[in-house]
């Protein structure tokens, strides 16, 4: 069902430079062209009314505008904001509004291709689909042949989330073709460390509330994050509550669009975060806001950890373990061995549910062994922060660590907005334990206004979906699909097709299927990407846009784009709607859905029963849940109301009464070290299991390596691209055409810099030469860029190069941030 309005008072041809003439010749065959676009219009001409369809934007800044996609003759013409259910959630942003320059652009993709010249090179020639499908079958059965499936590596990004022909982490139908393909899958690795590090404290569970709930905040903290600019959606809950009352905080390094509407700003150095937050709580210990009873109830402070790192457990006095529910991914019973706490009444030692009084200290050796409590081991590491230590690392005063030590105090509820401005740093686990514990141990958290974490409404999705029936496929004799075959991640790849070997086991990678990814630009050290690229053998990238890991390609498929086929806008961070996408226009040229790529390539595989689903039923399997029905979100629901709330009616607020950690309990410490990914490296898990915290690996301005490269490089969002998509439209080249660096004017004046200079960055990983911006809301030493750009955007070397690509000992995540550079006048 489609809804039609009238024409806006323009031409049609006039809308975009280069959708005039699809068949003149192109800069890549198999690309769309550009023209001059220089026709006459006859404006006597009548022009039909717009037909109007439901569409939604799903790139990875995870706004998911809601959009009315307007088309005229068979081709898009504009976009424009449509209701939400809800309309405190109507917004839509310059990416929203410019889908036609990407839809219509000269760096489409419009037919398969296959490389002519050196990988790099950009020289393709046009295929047919026959033949695409049938050199991709070839290579992949002679593989599968001699190495088996798992030669086959597939890699996908986050350039689509919607489940269809998207990016929806595990339950996206991506997820089936890997399964039934039985090959082997390439973690993306980005975004990780909050998440992993606030785990320590909570176990996992959701905290963060509703945004229509930052109206309940007394105060409002964004910490780490630049929502003005990155998720510009959100910003007007936060100023909606500014405006009613609410303080508005912001920690930020950087004066931005987001500092300048705040109440009060914080500005600590970059990557110190940890420093701030173990001083904040410091000073909340000195002045005793935070009681007993909370961490003796509410906190683990009363475990007993002995000499080798472990809690002393119960089984160690004489206790049997028991058994629990089974573990769902071995099946087996899990042993419940509680932890022990030290009774004082009792004077003895029992299991922590067994009294509400633990000692927090001065606990005698148990059974002759010696122990400290938890507390005792938090309050060693919180007493090397006192407020004149940490303001010298964190550029701060400490005055500035007093005053938010007070508000977490006094001036709750408190809403903590973290997004991913300590994510991308290798310290960055280190620093977010110890700031979602400030939240925690205040009572700022499972209540109205008071909350903590990243707004990104995607736990129902994750947690309440049908994925096994939608992405563990049988074949007709009831038979499993083979499943994933391991996990590969981006750090290891190169010494894996070096060696044949992954942690000691076979393993000979020959291909690569790059999904939703533009991975030669996005992920850190290019030349590293670059060269595992050239070690394989066969590269097969599906996308919309010739992007610079096309050109790194065997084979180039022309995916369709949003706008071109049904789907379902899935994960988002702005609203907690799933949307409907309808099927506007035909594809372009010969593109086709994702979905639909998958398929063929199974059926040419042999495994073409393994995708016997249509997209509905594909949506229908996934949303088959007791969750899904109860909040009312079917694939009919959609299909006619085009939005589904996903959660009961109300803002969401988070609990903070159960943790998901082992006790229940907020941790403080813990004493087994999870991995994030595993590695032949030596773990130092001391450092891992309380609230270690350290410098960034190369940003750190304690660190040698700032010596010779003094400045700290932030990698920015910018408000036109989302990550590297948008990049090549023409529209958004208007405001932001190439890239540049933002200097502080005190240090550019020192090295001769002025406004437009062309600069080169440079360190031991490599160099990117562009254009110099002065920008004083940047304090000294500190330059910033975005990672939004090609190759040919520069005008020599690459923004990639510069960042390294080792991760910390045992999170992985590329550190984006943790970067630091020399610069050199051209």
């Amino acid at each position: 069902m489609t809804e039609t309005s009238k024409p806006r008072g323009f031409s049609r041809r006039s809308f975009i430079k280069g959708a005039a003439a699809l068949t003149a010749a192109g800069a890549l065959v198999g690309c769309a062209p550009k023209t001059d676009d220089k026709d006459e219009v006859d404006s006597s001409i009548a022009e039909s009314p717009d037909q109007i369809f439901s569409g939604t934007c799903r790139g990875n800044c995870g706004g998911g505008c809601f959009l009315n996609v307007h088309v005229r003759d068979g081709q898009v013409v504009r976009t424009s904001a449509r209701d939400m259910p809800d309309p405190q959630y109507n917004r839509i942003c310059t990416k929203g509004l410019t889908h036609v320059g990407r839809m219509y652009g000269a760096n489409r993709v419009m037919y398969p291709m296959k490389r002519v010249g050196e990988r790099g090179s950009g020289d393709f020639e046009r295929i047919s689909w026959d033949e695409a499908l049938d050199t991709i079958a070839e290579k992949w059965k002679g593989y599968t042949e001699q190495y088996g499936p798992t030669a086959i590596m597939f890699f996908l990004g986050s350039g689509n989330y919607a489940a269809l022909s998207g990016s929806c982490n595990s339950v996206g139908a991506y997820q089936r073709f890997v399964n039934a393909m039985g090959c082997s899958y390439c973690s993306l690795d980005v975004d990780a460390a909050v998440g992993f590090g606030s785990s320590r404290a909570t176990g996992g569970i959701d905290l963060a509330n509703e945004l229509t709930d930052r109206k309940n905040a007394k105060t409002q903290v964004i910490w780490g994050n630049n929502p003005t600019i990155s998720l510009m959606h959100t910003m007007h809950f936060f100023l909606e509550a500014k405006e009613n009352g609410t303080r508005f905080v912001v920690i930020d390094p950087v004066y931005n669009a987001t500092v300048s509407k705040a109440d009060w700003w914080v500005p600590v150095k970059g990557g110190t975060d940890g420093a701030l937050a173990l001083s904040v709580l410091n000073v909340m210990f000195e002045n005793g806001w935070i009681d007993d009873d909370t961490l003796r109830n509410k906190t683990n402070c009363g475990l007993l950890i002995k000499e080798d790192g472990t809690f002393l457990r119960m089984s160690e006095l004489g206790v049997e373990p028991t058994k629990g529910d089974p573990d769902p991914l071995t099946g087996e019973p899990t042993v419940i061995d509680p932890p022990a706490v030290w009774d004082g009444a009792a004077s003895k030692a029992v299991a922590f549910s067994e009294t509400t009084a633990p000692a927090l200290e001065g606990v005698p050796d148990v059974n002759g062994v010696k122990v400290q409590t938890v507390y005792e081991n938090a309050m060693s590491h919180i007493s090397q922060y006192p407020p004149a230590t940490a303001a010298a690392i964190c550029g701060l005063t400490e005055d500035h660590i007093h005053e938010l030590a007070r508000i977490y105090h006094e001036d709750g509820p408190v809403t903590t907005e973290i997004m991913m401005g300590m994510n991308h740093y290798r310290n960055g686990h280190y620093s977010a334990w110890p700031v979602y514990l400030v939240s925690l141990l205040t009572g700022n958290a499972g209540k109205p206004g008071a909350a903590i974490g990243q707004s990104e409404e995607y736990l129902p999705q994750m947690v309440y979906s049908n994925s096994k029936a939608a992405c563990y496929p049988t074949d007709a004799s009831g038979k499993p699909c083979p499943g994933q075959a391991n996990l590969i991640h981006t750090v290891q790849i190169q010494d894996v097709l070096e060696t044949g070997k992954l942690l000691g086991q076979d393993l000979t990678i020959k291909s690569a299927y790059i999904h939703c990814s533009n991975p030669v630009v996005t992920m850190c050290d290019h030349d590293y990407t670059t060269g595992w690229f050239d070690k394989l053998e066969f590269v097969v990238v599906a996308d919309m846009c010739m992007t610079e890991t096309c050109k790194h390609a065997d084979i180039v498929l022309p995916s369709a784009h949003w706008f071109e086929q049904v789907d379902l806008g899935f994960l988002f961070s702005s609203h907690p709607y799933l949307l409907w996408q309808d099927k506007c226009v035909e594809p372009l040229g010969e593109a086709k859905p994702d979905f639909q790529i998958f398929g063929l390539l199974l059926e040419k595989m042999g495994k073409g029963e393994f995708w016997n689903i249509t997209e509905e039923e594909y949506l229908e399997t996934l949303l088959d849940t007791e969750y899904w029905k109860s909040v009312g979100c079917t694939v009919e629901k959609l299909k006619n109301d085009k939005a589904a709330r996903i959660y009961p009616e109300g803002d969401k607020i988070a609990s903070a009464e159960v943790f998901g950690t082992e006790t229940g309990r907020i941790n403080l410490y813990q004493d087994k070290v999870k991995r994030a990914y595993v590695s032949a490296h030596e773990v130092d898990e001391s450092i891992e299991r309380g609230l270690h915290w350290e410098t960034p690996t190369f940003a750190g301005e304690d660190r040698e390596y700032r010596a010779t490269y003094p400045f700290h490089l932030l990698s920015e969002h910018m408000r036109t691209h989302t990550h590297t998509q948008w990049w090549d439209c023409e529209y958004v080249k208007e405001y932001e055409p190439e890239p540049i660096v933002r200097i502080n004017p005190d240090d550019a004046a020192e090295m001769g810099i002025a406004e437009g200079d062309v600069v080169k960055l440079f360190n031991d990983q490599g160099f990117v030469v562009m254009k110099a911006a002065i920008n004083a809301g940047l304090p000294r030493k500190m330059i910033s860029s975005a990672r939004s750009w090609q190759i040919d955007d520069f005008i020599d070397g690459h923004f990639a190069s510069l960042p390294s690509r080792e991760y910390n000992q045992v999170c992985a995540n590329q550190a984006f941030n943790d970067v630091a550079v020399a610069i050199e006048k051209m």
